[in-house]
C-alpha cells in the first residue's frame, strides 16, 4: 500500500482547516495545536494585538461566545501560496452561531495566515483577522 504525500499547499490547508473545525467544535486545547508560541496575531477584538499564543489564549474568556449547539466558523475562498519553508493563505471567515438567551450572530470577517515549516510540520507564526467596515 502507498502512502499518501501531501502538497505543502494541501497540508496548509488541511491544517487552517482542523483549525476552523476545532473552534467550531469548541474544542480550545487543539486551537492553537498548529500555531507557534512566539506568535503574533491582529484580531478584530480589543486589544488587537496579541504577542503570544498563551496571551491570545488567555483572552479568550473575556470575549468568546458561548454558543448553544454548533457553531458556525469556516473558510470560504481559501487561497494557499506554498514555498520550501515559508507559506501564506488568505480567506473569508464566516462564523455564527445561537447564543444561550436565543439570540443569532453572524459575522464575516477576513483571514491572513502566515506560517512557516519548522522540523517538516508547518506552523502558523502570525494570524490577521480583520473586519471590513462601511465607508460613511
Amino acid at each position: 500500500m502507498s502512502e499518501i504525500v501531501l502538497t505543502d499547499e494541501d497540508a496548509i490547508r488541511l491544517l487552517l482547516n482542523e483549525w476552523a473545525r476545532a473552534t467550531r467544535e469548541g474544542r480550545q486545547d487543539d486551537v492553537l495545536a498548529s500555531h507557534a508560541e512566539e506568535l503574533l496575531i491582529f484580531d478584530v477584538l480589543p486589544p488587537l494585538m496579541y504577542e503570544s499564543a498563551t496571551s491570545y489564549r488567555a483572552s479568550w474568556d473575556a470575549w468568546q461566545p458561548d454558543p448553544q449547539g454548533e457553531m458556525t466558523f469556516h473558510l470560504d475562498s481559501l487561497r494557499v501560496t506554498a514555498g520550501s519553508d515559508v507559506g501564506f493563505a488568505h480567506g473569508i471567515l464566516q462564523c455564527g452561531g445561537v447564543l444561550a438567551d436565543g439570540r443569532t450572530f453572524s459575522d464575516t470577517a477576513r483571514a491572513t495566515f502566515c506560517l512557516r515549516k519548522v522540523d517538516g510540520d508547518w506552523k502558523v507564526f502570525h494570524q490577521h483577522i480583520s473586519k471590513p467596515f462601511p465607508r460613511s
